[in-house]
C-alpha cells in the first residue's frame, strides 16, 4: 500500500489514479487545487467524471494542505457544492467552525442558524429574503446588497462584524452571480 492510501477518502481506486497522475507521494500533491486534479483525472481517463471526484478531492486538497485539518471536515460529502460554494448571505459553510458539529449548513437548515436565538428570530432574514421570498440561490446580484436584513452577530465585536461582513460580501462577489 502506498502512502496515498493515508489520506483520508483515497481508496485503491483513487491511488492509481493519482499515481497515474504521477502523484506518488503525499508531498507530491501538497499545494495542489482539487479543481486542477479532477481536471487533470477526467483528461487521464478521457471523459468527465462524476462531480463527486470533484468533491473527493477537495476533502483531500482540505486534508493536506491545513494545519491542523478538522478531522469531520474530513469527509468528502462535506465538499459538496452546496457547503464550498456561498450560502446565501455570502457565508462557506465548510470555512465555518460550527460544521459540520454544530450546524448542517445554511441550505440544509434552512436558515434556521444559531444566532438567530439571540434575535428572537425563527431563520436568518437573509434566507428568508433571498430563498424563501426571491428563490434566488444567493444575494450576489440584489440591488439592495448589502441590506439591513444583514444583522450584526451579537456574539462579535463591531471590527468583527465588519470583517465578516466584508467577506461574505467578497464571497458573494468572487465565488458566481446569477440572475435573479
Amino acid at each position: 500500500m502506498n502512502e496515498l492510501r493515508n489520506i483520508p477518502n483515497v481508496g485503491k481506486q483513487t491511488e492509481r489514479d493519482l499515481t497515474a497522475m504521477g502523484y506518488t507521494t503525499i508531498d507530491s500533491l501538497r499545494g495542489k487545487r482539487a479543481e486542477e486534479l479532477y481536471e487533470e483525472e477526467c483528461r487521464l481517463r478521457g471523459c468527465v467524471l462524476d462531480r463527486c471526484q470533484l468533491y473527493l478531492y477537495r476533502a483531500v486538497e482540505y486534508y493536506l494542505n491545513t494545519e491542523n485539518p478538522d478531522p469531520a471536515k474530513c469527509k468528502w460529502w462535506f465538499w459538496k457544492d452546496e457547503y464550498v460554494q456561498p450560502s446565501p448571505c455570502g457565508a462557506v459553510c465548510i470555512e465555518c467552525p460550527r460544521f459540520p458539529s454544530e450546524c448542517a449548513g445554511c441550505r440544509k437548515i434552512e436558515g434556521k442558524v444559531f444566532w438567530t436565538k439571540y434575535l428572537n428570530l425563527e431563520r436568518c432574514a437573509v434566507y428568508d429574503c433571498c430563498v424563501r421570498a426571491k428563490g434566488w440561490h444567493t444575494c450576489a446580484d440584489c440591488d439592495e446588497l448589502p441590506c439591513s436584513r444583514f444583522t450584526k452577530d451579537p456574539t462579535l465585536t463591531e471590527e468583527e462584524n465588519e470583517a465578516g461582513l466584508k467577506k461574505l460580501l467578497e464571497n458573494l462577489m468572487n465565488n458566481f452571480s446569477e440572475t435573479p
